[in-house]
């Protein structure tokens, strides 16, 4: 008995001393590589906490600002393969009739995602690439890769993929490598802080607000800047002529819609000066709307639950950095779907709109400087209120009827874009690069203009 009450005072005192030595450790500030983790639970992404050995990883999940590539020996499933090689040149090699390795991929921003391999095998037998929902066995979009013999990215293709835990798995015929796998991004808003992630950084009180609100996607929330840009329906280009649309008043506006089939749309939009712009859509929500900036960052408007509560009201579509001139916005519209007006609108975004904004969706980080500990608790709470909603409210892409009136398909045919747009200034980038249309990465190639809707009796700006 005597023995136990000297080791318990032993422990006693070394706590006593850690705590002197080290603080403790409930007490101890909150890190940029805890506070990154701390977001992905709070956006349901546990699965992606999992597979986050190091900070670096949970910062790349965030921010995509590249590439999310993996070694292929680093899979977390794998079946009928070995791996060969040593250090960066470590590979896969198919030991069975078909091999099988699968990688985790956790997306915070929804869009179209490219997947490529790096492999070699005989053309004859091709390999099969797939993702899938996390969890869940049939593929969302399925892949085949011919190789050539020697090692080399092939591109496998893209898909839509809404915010969420995926798994991206590669088929190998027997003898067929596998050097990498990458999962490439579109453009995307980044959700890090100013100045990007540090791993030893303190969490300040407005690092969590801006990268909050970049989690929630509520950057459209952030005050003005300056006046809004406005450009009306009849500015747009389409596939086919737009028809004009009545009000509730009954009065003839210029529109364009997507009728019973569809439509294909795109505006050019001049911005003045470089900065955060939030693009926002006047008009019924219809069917949905898929939405396009510069060929490359992309939104989707999803449907209205119940076609009996839709109103013409302003929609926020996308936020994004933008530089000063020309744009293309390019949208595909559902049936049901009107536009009458696009604004951009550039948001002031300095840290303290940031807390300001925050604190009127319902969360005060509290005083300038370090986040306190407690604070951060409550903040992902907050969080996971705040984005339990969103994840229930997301549909995938909008996919367009196959036939539009006339009879022509617009299977495979994009929007007409009548120039080059200017890209978004955080265009992901593979290594090497992936190219984008023929004008260069992330802008759309050109295509002859269309058909343009004629204003008839436009009706005054909707109400602000």
């Amino acid at each position: 008995m005597l023995s136990r009450v000297k080791l318990a005072a032993t422990i006693s005192v070394v706590a006593a001393a850690a705590l002197v030595v080290y603080g403790d450790p409930r007490n101890a500030p909150v890190t940029h590589a805890e506070w990154a983790r701390m977001l992905l639970r709070g956006l349901g992404m546990d699965e992606a906490v999992k597979q986050t050995s190091t900070a670096a990883q949970a910062f790349a999940i965030l921010s995509w600002q590249g590439s999310m590539s993996f070694r292929a020996d680093h899979y977390v499933a794998g079946d009928d393969v070995r791996v060969d090689g040593e250090g960066e040149t470590r590979h896969v090699v198919a030991t069975g009739e078909v091999g099988e390795v699968s990688y985790a991929v956790a997306v915070v921003r929804g869009g179209d995602y490219r997947f490529r391999v790096d492999v070699a095998g005989s053309p004859e037998r091709p390999i099969s690439a797939e993702l899938a929902r996390a969890g869940e066995v049939t593929p969302l979009q399925a892949f085949s890769v011919k190789p050539t013999a020697s090692m080399g990215w092939l591109d496998a293709g893209s898909a839509h993929l809404d915010p969420g835990a995926y798994t991206a798995s590669v088929l190998l015929p027997r003898g067929a490598t596998l050097g990498h796998v990458e999962v490439a991004p579109p453009c995307v808003q980044p959700i890090e802080p100013v100045g990007g992630w540090k791993a030893p950084a303190v969490l300040t009180t407005e690092d969590a607000a801006e990268t909050m609100i970049q989690a929630l996607d509520r950057q459209s929330d952030l005050p003005p800047a300056d006046t809004p840009i406005e450009v009306d329906g009849a500015q747009f280009q389409t596939e086919w002529s737009g028809s004009p649309v009545a009000d509730r008043s009954g009065h003839l506006t210029s529109a364009v819609e997507g009728g019973t089939a569809g439509l294909r749309a795109v505006v050019l939009v001049d911005l003045p000066d470089r900065g955060l712009y939030t693009i926002s859509a006047f008009g019924l929500a219809g069917g949905g709307q898929s939405w396009t900036a510069d060929g490359c960052m992309k939104s989707v408007l999803c449907p209205r639950r119940d076609p009996r509560a839709d109103v013409a009201e302003w929609r926020p579509v996308l936020t994004g950095d933008f530089g000063a001139g020309h744009h293309a916005f390019s949208v595909l519209l559902a049936p049901g779907a009107v536009i009458q007006r696009v604004r951009a609108e550039r948001k002031k975004a300095s840290p303290a709109d940031y807390v300001s904004t925050l604190r009127r969706l319902g969360f005060d980080v509290g005083a300038p400087g370090p986040m306190p500990r407690s604070r951060t608790a409550e903040a992902i709470r907050f969080l996971q209120k705040k984005a339990a909603p969103m994840q229930e409210q997301l549909c995938g892409d909008i996919v367009l009827p196959m036939t539009p009136p006339g009879g022509r398909s617009t299977a495979g045919v994009e929007a007409p874009v009548p120039g080059a747009g200017q890209p978004p200034g955080n265009v992901g980038t593979g290594e090497p690069a992936l190219g984008g249309g023929t004008n260069g990465p992330g802008v759309p190639p050109t295509l002859p203009p269309q058909d343009v809707t004629t204003p008839v009796q436009p009706l005054p700006n909707p109400a602000r």
